[in-house]
């Protein structure tokens, strides 16, 4: 009878812990993905399937607990900050050029923080990490870069502006460190073609 008692307990206890270790494993898994925002979704078809993405998410965030990324100071927020605005304003004289300077001042920043450079697909895979809501504009951002390089004319000036926008967008999530603020000179300009 107590033997019975005991395993009974035993049993129960058992199920207990499994239970929530897969409830505390699939609410950090939740977590994650959200973290991720909209770069989760991509993975997930380009990967086929959860299990797939889910080892991929996790790839990328041990790789990016390897980066040594530095904040940007503030000498350096006011330089790209000055620069962004340069590069905006030149977009009504020629968005070609604009969205050319905004790609390269964006790469400058990334190699600035400690990002790797020499494999762009490894840099946006580790953007994602930290970067994941603001990484979906930024790959259109670079799509149109790059339809706008081969072809000029290709796509209408509103599709280049966005581009911009998007540009800026991860632009100032680079640039501020965690809670910092987005000097106020990028926050009050804008876009106008």
């Amino acid at each position: 009878m107590i033997t019975a008692a005991v395993i009974a307990v035993v049993a129960i206890v058992l199920v207990i812990a499994v239970v929530g270790y897969g409830y505390r494993r699939e609410h950090a898994q939740r977590r994650i993905r959200a973290s991720f925002g909209p770069e989760y979704a991509r993975l997930k078809y380009e990967y086929g399937g959860t299990r797939a993405a889910d080892r991929e998410l996790a790839r990328r965030t041990q790789l990016y607990g390897t980066l040594r990324l530095e904040p940007i100071g503030a000498d350096d927020q006011d330089f790209y900050a000055t620069s962004w605005e340069h590069t905006q304003g030149g977009f009504l004289d020629d968005p070609t050029v604009a969205l050319s300077g905004a790609e390269q001042l964006i790469a400058r920043l990334l190699e600035a923080r400690g990002y790797p450079v020499e494999d762009r697909a490894e840099q946006l895979a580790l953007l994602s990490v930290q970067h994941g809501h603001a990484l979906a504009e930024y790959r259109q951002a670079l799509w149109v870069s790059e339809r706008v390089r081969s072809d000029p004319a290709s796509l209408p000036t509103e599709v280049k502006r966005e581009a911009l926008m998007h540009y800026r967008t991860v632009f100032e999530d680079l640039l501020a460190a965690p809670g910092a603020v987005v000097p106020r000179r990028i926050k009050e300009s804008e876009v106008t073609p």
